[in-house]
């Protein structure tokens, strides 16, 4: 394993059917969690918990309020499918158990650095890579060990800083992360063991959309601490075992914008209007608490319990003020936002009933059959949305041969969607609110020219200013929920191996999206643009591009309701080969994956907050964006091979290689439609998925080597990113014309890392 301060960004290097929104070379993301998602799930639904307790940002989901390292965890599950009826993720959940003290004291400390004349790229580099380490250094300590015969903890403490480019920008970007962790463990009695954990991290990284605001410098600063306790009882003699749980996160962020009354933003390569707004102030939290009893006999064992759960943010919007919206370096439209000077409070709370039993019917067949009950009720400040769902599960497996050990098993289940906190901005009437107006700019106009608004085409929300009629949430609101259906076979080719094949369908029902009802697509007259497309020597590319112009008296109707839109499924097909050794000295885990998603993109674009069905976007609001909508996801690559293991002497050293293959990230090319009544617009001339950027490969390796020096043992590490030096395509230019297709950045290139650490 290689180290990072991100667990969760280490686990989309080395699991076969994680993707995450970014290739991370050494430390290049410091403190900014990764998106990811798992066989074409929204980032959105990624879930992340310390034991039983959410540790998930519940403003947007998928991300957590601290990031997690590896050191300070003993185990780190990671499921894809076939949950337990504990958990509740219809994506991908990762589940941390932190580590403990240990019968007797022991630790270690260490630090790493990097360095510009150990690293390569540069800002002449052509084409540029997305991102590039100058510098890197890293500090961590780890404690563990008995305080009494009943009584044990263990802390880590850790600070990270790096300095990174992107693109061919020469601007130093400055990051940093510094955690506290402590966990506590006590004996209360030979039955009884009571656990505490307590974590304070504080972290520091450039501004998400600093080029969009123009202030290419502007951090942003995250607090988080989170406090969770357990209580384990085991009775001897006993078949029940029992936990009970409670904990609470709290994540602060703040950035420092200098407050503008006006920016200038290119929708292409800055994504949506909307997005804007979303990285201003916070503070979110979230709690869970719970028991669990599991009672286990020779044939059987049944699962029980009950949690509470429990979520609310305070969100001020990043921006009010107005915003010039080019489109490919054409002024298109003018959006002046108003928010309320008071943040907006969202609340949700929920409570869960599950209950499981696994038996075995013979000597050869288990079946499994479990049931969960949710009820949630989220709150705007101004309406209440109430959802009550029961999700099944059941599964079997049976042993077909004792060659081998091979097996056979079948799962089906339901789970329910998270519902982010951000959803409750429709109908809040503290949420922003605008107009989008015509942008009036002069023929043969400059660099910048002014950004002066001409006639009103749209009010947009997602605030109601007041007015319920204009922006509502639907009383009848559905909780959005995945099915699944997973079939396999596995056997062991020694008792060291295991080797897995296993095919799955799945499908996303009751996806949420905000639909203009006020401005149905009916009231649009559909016209027919000639697309030559980018095909020189024919033209087998060449179509009438359907494109919707708006009628101007409909300007400024515009009504919104957050809905489930009749439409808004998503599917996932595909099938999975792994193979996993360990022994001693080797470990080993390799995967292949074949896959094909079908979703409803949430906005025009490729990038995580666009080409997703679990984001809330402008395609019930505006049939352009309609237009080719559905078609592959971010989350979903088609192909993946990744492989990783390590190899460790008698002597201690140890050898580690991380490889990764994914398939090219789905796009579709863009056409730019001016001269429509509402302003210039993007068009997709095809779906999500019918081209791709070039696929993604890196090969990551560590070598580690302990050695004397007088009395102490140390460790040395070389820890190498993208080995090979490779330098493909990660982005291309989406717009038709003369630029289309052309490569705008490639991978990371080659970084190192040195370190020594102390164990003691």
């Amino acid at each position: 394993m290689l180290p990072s301060t991100d667990l969760v960004e280490l686990a989309g290097a080395e699991i076969p059917e994680i993707i995450a929104d970014r290739v991370d070379t050494g430390g290049l993301s410091t403190g900014d969690p990764a998106r990811t998602g798992a066989r074409g799930s929204s980032w959105t639904q990624t879930t992340i918990r310390i034991g039983a307790v959410d540790l998930t940002d519940p403003v947007r989901g998928g991300t957590p309020l601290l990031l997690p390292r590896p050191e300070t965890w003993d185990r780190a599950e990671v499921a894809t499918g076939m949950m337990p009826v504990a958990v509740n993720a219809p994506g991908l959940a990762i589940g941390l158990t932190p580590r403990l003290p240990g019968d007797a004291w022991h630790g270690s400390i260490g630090v790493a650095a990097s360095w510009p004349t150990i690293n390569a790229g540069s800002s002449s580099d052509r084409p540029p890579s997305i991102a590039r380490l100058d510098s890197w250094g890293d500090f961590s300590g780890t404690a563990g060990g008995p305080m009494s015969d009943r009584s044990g903890l263990f802390a880590a403490a850790s600070g990270t800083r790096s300095v990174r480019f992107e693109r061919a920008d020469p601007l130093e970007l400055h990051a940093n992360l510094a955690s506290v962790f402590a966990h506590a463990r006590f004996t209360a009695t030979p039955d009884d063991g009571v656990g505490l954990v307590g974590w304070f991290q504080r972290a520091e990284y450039p501004f998400p959309n600093r080029i969009a605001f123009g202030q290419r410098s502007a951090a942003e600063r995250t607090n988080g601490l989170h406090v969770q306790g357990s209580w384990d009882h085991a009775r001897s003699g006993s078949p029940w075992t029992s936990s009970t749980f409670a904990g609470v996160t709290v994540g602060d962020r703040r950035n420092d914008l200098i407050p503008s009354a006006e920016i200038v933003m290119e929708r292409v390569t800055d994504g949506p209007v909307p997005e804007l707004l979303e990285r201003g102030a916070s503070t979110a939290r979230t709690w869970t608490a719970g028991t669990r009893g599991i009672r286990t006999s020779a044939r059987q064992q049944l699962v029980v319990g009950v949690e509470g759960s429990g979520a609310g943010a305070d969100v001020r919007s990043a921006f009010s003020g107005r915003i010039g919206e080019m489109l490919n370096g054409v002024p298109a439209r003018v959006w002046d936002y108003t928010a309320a000077t008071t943040p907006s409070t969202w609340s949700e709370t929920g409570l869960s009933l599950y209950a499981s039993e696994r038996i075995a019917l013979g000597s050869r067949t288990t079946v499994d059959a479990g049931v969960r009950f949710e009820t949630v009720r989220a709150n705007n400040g101004t309406q209440t949305n109430a959802f009550n769902d029961v999700f099944p599960r059941a599964g079997f497996r049976i042993a077909l041969t004792d060659t081998l050990s091979t097996a056979a098993f079948v799962s089906i289940g339901r789970y329910g969607h998270r519902v982010p906190l951000a959803d409750l901005a429709w109908g809040d009437p503290s949420a922003p609110h605008g107009t989008v107006s015509i942008w009036n700019a002069p023929a043969g106009f400059g660099a910048a020219p002014a950004v002066t608004p001409g006639a009103l085409v749209a009010r947009v929300g997602p605030g109601s200013g007041g007015s319920p009629s204009f922006s509502a949430i639907d009383p009848a609101l559905k909780r959005p929920y995945l099915e699944e259906l997973i079939a396999g076979a596995e056997g062991k080719p020694n008792r060291f191996s295991t080797v897995r094949l296993t095919a799955l369908a799945r499908r996303d029902r009751h996806l949420i999206g905000a639909v203009d009802v006020g401005v149905p697509e009916s009231t649009y007259t559909v016209l027919y643009v000639p697309d030559h497309g980018v095909d020189e020597h024919g033209s087998q590319d060449d179509q009438l591009l359907p494109v919707y112009n708006r009628d101007p008296a409909t300007f400024g109707a515009d009504r919104y309701l957050l809905t489930n839109p009749r439409d808004e499924d998503s599917t996932f097909v595909g099938g999975e080969l792994t193979f996993e050794t360990q022994t001693e000295h080797l470990y080993l885990l390799m995967g292949a994956t074949a896959g094909r998603s079908e979703i409803i993109a949430a906005n025009r674009g490729f990038n995580a907050v666009e080409n997703d069905s679990g984001v809330i976007g402008d395609v019930y609001m505006d049939p352009n964006s309609r237009t080719y909508a559905q078609g592959r996801p971010f989350t979903e690559r088609g192909y993946t091979l990744k492989w990783s293991g390590a190899y460790r002497w008698n002597t201690g050293a140890s050898f580690g290689l991380v490889a990764r293959y994914e398939d090219g990230q789905h796009f579709a090319r863009i056409v730019i439609v001016p001269g429509l009544n509402q302003g210039t617009e993007q068009v997709r001339a095809f779906r999500n998925g019918k081209t791709r950027f070039t696929f993604i490969n890196t090969l990551d390796a560590r070598y580690l080597q302990p050695f004397r020096l007088g009395r102490l043992h140390l460790q040395a590490s070389v820890d190498v990113y993208n080995l090979l030096a490779t330098a493909l395509e990660i982005e291309e230019y989406p717009v038709t014309g003369p630029l289309s297709r052309t490569t705008t950045a490639v991978q990371p290139p080659f970084a190192m890392h040195v370190g020594i650490k102390i164990p003691f």
